[in-house]
């Protein structure tokens, strides 16, 4: 790599820092504002908080780091023809190939970086994301029990407290639908939450139980001085089946046995393909602005068309990669327009920019027509 080369890969490289360290912090501000609640109202942490919230960052990296590069060479080429270096560089001889090489070679490492986020790194964030939501849910020490308020604390299970003083709930009433055939309603006096084995438990003194059958309309009502139950059992913290984003490639691609992986088979194995193909995209979007404006010529009023149509292509690409996902989710057959949608502007501005699609580039007549 030569010092012009060295320029571009230079000017280019710090772009697509500051970019998507911008695009990315704003994504994560926008999406940490789901979690402020659980500050203000469930007593999370700010170190948990923080945690949390950074295991969404690969998922993010993913889909700006591409972007980033498109940019990043869109505003770098506009400005080297803008400051009529890029006339100088063509004058010195330099080839729109060689141009290009440098961009090319930071869209390689856009790719590795991408299929490191793709292959390991975003399904064990979002595993981790999982755990540490479970755990964090399931943290009653952490005032996760509102005084005088109706607490959902999982799917059909609902807590309210009249008062609290630490650990110590008072006036308690619970509605315990997890069993829809007997759905239970206890009162209590008092109680407390502590840690069990499998999880929160809450102790319950001087209260009763009842249970309704549903089936013989009958009710059953148990009166105790005592009374516990763990809270820990939530369906979707007790899930046997992982969602696509928790899984690693082979897993993906080859699913299991179960019943719901042979039910989302197809959704699965896209979202599979999906990994593959999406790091692609970071040498694909930055090969649009390549052979859109690398090719032009010098013009005195700008080059606003030509920034608008690399916007407009890139803005197509990176739609019809959303686009085709869950078409293919549904129909396998839709998979190879994933690849096509990643592949086909490589191979267009591989063809464009080569000295044999439009011969030696026109280093002389480009810098007479800035004169």
């Amino acid at each position: 790599m030569n010092r012009a080369q060295a320029y571009i890969f230079r000017q280019v490289g710090i772009s697509t820092v500051f970019i998507v360290v911008t695009l990315t912090a704003v994504i994560w501000l926008t999406q940490a504002m789901r979690f402020i609640r659980f500050i203000l109202n469930k007593g999370l942490s700010i170190d948990v908080f923080f945690y949390i919230t950074s295991l969404l960052l690969p998922g993010f990296l993913l889909i700006t780091l591409p972007v980033s590069l498109f940019f990043a060479t869109l505003f770098t080429l506009n400005k080297l023809t803008n400051d009529r270096e890029l006339i100088v560089l063509r004058s010195s001889g330099m080839s729109h190939w060689q141009a290009a090489k440098p961009i090319i070679l930071l869209g390689g490492i856009g790719i590795a970086l991408c299929y490191s986020i793709s292959l390991y790194l975003l399904p064990v964030s979002v595993q981790e994301f999982r755990r540490v939501q479970t755990v964090a849910r399931e943290n009653f020490s952490a005032a996760l029990l509102l005084e005088g308020t109706f607490n959902s604390v999982g799917p059909n299970l609902t807590i309210y407290v009249r008062s609290r003083e630490g650990n110590e709930i008072f006036g308690i009433l619970v509605q315990d639908n997890r069993k829809p055939a007997t759905p239970t309603t206890i009162m209590a006096k008092r109680g407390a939450v502590e840690a069990g084995p499998d999880g929160p438990r809450v102790l319950l003194f001087d209260g009763n139980r009842q249970e309704l059958d549903r089936k013989s309309g009958n009710l059953s009502v148990l009166y105790f001085k005592q009374y516990s139950f763990e809270v820990s059992l939530l369906g979707e913290d007790r899930r046997e089946w992982r969602e696509p984003g928790e899984r690693f490639l082979h897993e993906l691609l080859v699913p299991g046995d179960s019943e719901h992986d042979r039910f989302y088979r197809t959704k699965l194995i896209a979202e599979g393909h999906s990994r593959l193909v999406a790091p692609l995209l970071a040498l694909s979007l930055p090969f649009v602005a390549l052979f859109i404006l690398l090719p032009g010529q010098f013009n005195k009023r700008g080059q606003l068309p030509r920034l608008l149509a690399a916007v407009a292509i890139a803005a197509a690409v990176q739609g019809l990669a959303v686009a085709i996902l869950p078409l293919a989710s549904k129909n396998l057959l839709f998979v190879p327009l994933m690849y096509l949608n990643a592949l086909v502007p490589i191979a267009v501005g591989a063809w464009i920019l080569s000295p044999r699609a439009r011969g030696a580039p026109a280093l002389r007549p480009a810098l007479a027509a800035s004169k």
